[in-house]
């Protein structure tokens, strides 16, 4: 998935976070055949991982919107007692 062509936004409410991503169905297609909420968990945890967030994710929920044909993916960001999430590479 092209990080690139996603539009993120983030709210931050006093100690909480939560992200929102929005993409085009047809790129989430390239990768995924079905809208399923530990998919967007893996999406997430790459997301952040790609723009060196070391945030932990939580209560992630995706759908999908046929008459915009946008995929919306939301969660909970986690950053406290957080001792810098470990990525794989």
């Amino acid at each position: 998935m092209d990080f690139n062509n996603v539009i993120e936004r983030r709210i931050v409410d006093g100690e909480k976070h939560k992200l929102v991503l929005e993409m085009s169905a047809n790129e989430y297609k390239e990768d995924y055949d079905e809208f399923i909420d530990d998919y967007a968990m893996n999406i997430l945890e790459s997301y952040l991982q790609f723009r060196g967030d070391d945030g932990r994710v939580e209560d992630a929920k995706i759908e999908y919107d046929p008459n915009t044909d946008i995929v919306r993916i939301t969660a909970k960001v986690n950053y406290l007692d957080n001792e810098h999430t470990r990525h794989i590479f």
